[in-house]
């Protein structure tokens, strides 16, 4: 398995460039054309010519692998493999010339949805952040590990909000409203692949989201997990990218932020 996933690797370590440099040119071009998947929720003309890349790429190499991607859906295959792909993760930044958007590739057993392989480019902060399960995490070349941050007024945090407009916004401030009045502060950038890889980093102490997807948690939790990182569902569930609300910190704030949730999550309609 090791050498199947080194290969996997190193293959897509040096073909995601070409997809970024695709979004950087694409990015720079006036008219970019905007669907809307939902209120919300936009898909351009460059997400879908990404993925067919990443999509195309892994056809031709590995024609046995399964896939799951956020535009076309799912892709049966037969070796026990399947790859997760948000070929543009944080679609509104990119369509409103925010450089804060990334490309989201990794690997899991097919059939336990195990991570066992994540990479992720951000084409114009010009770096790149990856992992294979039991080999530590790296922003390049340099391994990375979460910060060391123990007390909450000392902890930097990151969150996103839902699409879905819908969902129990009163509560979700609730949420805010109390961590940011205990901690150093709340960041919001748009791109939960980016959030996920700060965090790994030491940039962040937590990262708490609802109404995540497979393609946002598959490659950056794993890099999350292999930078020494704790995550679980907001519920304090055991970590899944099929869980539908994700907490993800340096394992010192955990449990001070699991008790922020304590009794509301389940009331969040999600």
């Amino acid at each position: 398995m090791q050498s199947e996933l080194l290969d996997r690797s190193y293959h897509f370590l040096n073909f995601l460039p070409n997809v970024a440099d695709f979004l950087v040119q694409k990015h720079k071009e006036s008219g970019l054309k905007v669907d809307e998947k939902g209120l919300y929720n936009l898909v351009t003309e460059a997400d879908l010519k990404a993925e067919s890349m990443i999509l195309d790429e892994i056809q031709k190499n590995y024609p046995k692998d399964g896939i799951l991607s956020e535009e076309r859906g799912k892709i049966e295959g037969k070796s026990g493999y399947t790859w997760v792909v948000d070929p543009l993760d944080g679609t509104t930044n990119y369509t409103h010339g925010l450089p804060l958007y990334g490309i989201s590739v990794g690997v899991v057993e097919t059939e336990t949805m195990t991570p066992l392989i994540g990479m992720v480019f951000f084409p114009e902060l010009n770096t790149y952040y990856h992992a294979i399960k039991g080999q530590g995490a790296f922003r390049e070349k340099t391994p990375i590990q979460v910060s060391k941050t123990s007390s909450l007024k000392d902890s930097l945090f990151v969150t996103g909000f839902p699409y879905d407009r819908n969902l129990s916004l009163d509560t979700l401030m609730q949420y805010y409203k109390s961590i940011l009045q205990k901690s150093r502060g709340i960041r919001r950038t748009g791109a939960a692949t980016l959030d996920l890889c700060w965090l790994a980093e030491g940039k962040f102490e937590g990262y708490y989201e609802l109404g995540l997807k497979p393609w946002d948690m598959a490659a950056a939790g794993l890099i999350v997990l292999e930078a020494k990182g704790k995550i679980t569902s907001m519920d304090g569930n055991d970590f899944s990218i099929l869980i539908p609300s994700l907490l993800a910190t340096n394992g010192l704030v955990h449990d001070y932020l699991l008790a922020e949730f304590e009794g509301q999550i389940n009331r969040v309609a999600y």
